[in-house]
């Protein structure tokens, strides 16, 4: 289950007339809402510093340039968008991570320019990035991991970007602003910072995540990070990468565009013994929590909806169901609306090769009862409606009484602004 996630509900705004800001940066008239700061955040885990700088990458001139430093080399594992078209800095970090065996001392993150689709001139700007931060440190460039986030297509502006690899050295600390800097700068189309953190057993775990659209990770512009003060080596956070993905940032979407920069990174710091299994399951909970939060900061989102699909033949049956209905247009509009219509949660179902007998099919939202062993149930559609609209946390459930095969996604609902947002970006 996804953790408690401590947010303060949404203000509700209604929208008319298009807005143009031509600013690739979050609007102020998105939906908005301020969730609860983590009480544990990445430099909370020791032996790391991090800093964020704005260095004139962003037109908006707001911070776009991360970094994170390790005090000593740091068992770090990650996944990667599986996009053909993977954008430079995945194929460096894919590269830097199998030649250092998983052991790094930094992290480079610029926003504002994603440096895919660049070509051989993308690739040497990733590298020239792990370079200067290597020299900065006296290390070997491999160990040095690099991401990159917004526009895609545009050359990086390397010099600007040296410049502020530079000046996030100088603003380096271990504190919790350090932290908070850092999350502002590797944010784009972002409405609100997401970050989590929580004391586990005998260590601490924390994490920060950016990400708003081009969201349908395939492990959008997703770029999430979370690490663990425990002991944990590279292999037992390899083991642990893709099963924390595929039920958390895997598990999330908002408009079915998988993005050429999906990067997710795991690292231990070692600065406490703790117990393994209890880390590995804090940093579970972490990304939850931080893919609740992207899903909730889908383009124009007003709500999450988890979308729980049971009784499937098998998993691979129940994830195909509860992907067509998370990415049905007219099921997200009907959350949009508060509008309890069954029929396209059950019509989306329909079209899954998997769908099976009709009359085993039963149906909740938010609770309530609407279709039950293959026929309309009787409910208060007004009292579901008003359901709807008191939270930003909605559950469809979908039962086929068929197996024991299960699967959850969780998708944003879809208005006008959505349209809005990337009819005004840049891509």
């Amino acid at each position: 289950m996804f953790p408690d996630r401590g947010l303060t509900p949404p203000a509700l705004q209604i929208y008319s007339g298009l807005v143009k800001t031509n600013v690739p940066e979050a609007s102020a008239e998105r939906p908005s809402y301020t969730p609860t700061p983590a009480p544990v955040t990445l430099t909370s885990l020791g032996r790391v510093k991090a800093s964020g700088v704005a260095a004139g990458i962003k037109p908006s001139g707001r911070p776009d340039v991360a970094l994170l430093v390790f005090d000593a080399p740091t068992p770090c594992a990650a996944v990667f968008t599986k996009n053909a078209f993977a954008a430079a800095p995945v194929v460096v970090c894919r590269e830097h991570l199998e030649a250092s065996g998983g052991m790094v001392r930094a992290l480079v993150i610029n926003a504002g320019n994603a440096n895919a689709c660049t070509g051989e001139q993308g690739m040497r700007d990733a590298r020239a990035m792990c370079d200067h931060v290597a020299g900065k440190l006296g290390c070997d460039p491999k160990s040095v991991l690099v991401a990159s986030t917004g526009v895609i297509g545009v050359p990086l502006p390397i010099d600007r970007v040296r410049a502020g690899i530079d000046a996030a050295f100088d603003t380096l600390s271990a504190d919790d602003a350090g932290a908070r800097r850092f999350l502002d700068a590797i944010q784009t189309t972002d409405a609100f910072p997401k970050e989590a953190g929580v004391d586990a057993a005998g260590s601490r775990a924390a994490g920060v995540a950016k990400g708003a659209g081009m969201i349908e990770p395939d492990m959008a512009t997703m770029i999430a990070i979370a690490g663990t003060s425990a002991t944990l080596s590279v292999a037992e956070l390899r083991a642990a990468a893709k099963s924390i993905a595929d039920r958390s940032f895997n598990a999330i979407h908002v408009d079915s565009h998988a993005s050429t920069n999906d990067s997710f990174y795991l690292f231990a710091t070692g600065r406490d013994e703790g117990h393994p299994a209890a880390a590995v399951e804090a940093l579970g909970g972490i990304a939850e929590k931080l893919a609740w939060l992207i899903a909730r900061d889908g383009e124009g989102a007003t709500k999450v909806t988890t979308i729980d699909v049971l009784g499937a033949p098998d998993d691979e049956a129940a994830g195909d169901i509860a992907r067509r209905v998370a990415h049905s247009a007219l099921v997200r509009t009907a959350l949009y609306g508060n509008d309890p219509n069954w029929g396209r949660f059950v019509s989306a179902l329909g079209n899954s090769p998997y769908a099976g007998d009709v009359s085993r099919l039963s149906c909740t939202l938010q609770g309530i009862a609407v279709f039950e062993h293959g026929e309309p149930a009787k409910f208060d559609r007004a009292a579901a409606s008003a359901a709807m609209a008191r939270t930003d946390d909605l559950r469809i459930v979908l039962d086929l009484h068929a197996g024991s095969g299960r699967a959850r996604v969780l998708t944003s609902d879809l208005g006008y602004r959505y349209v809005e947002v990337n009819a005004e970006y840049t891509t």
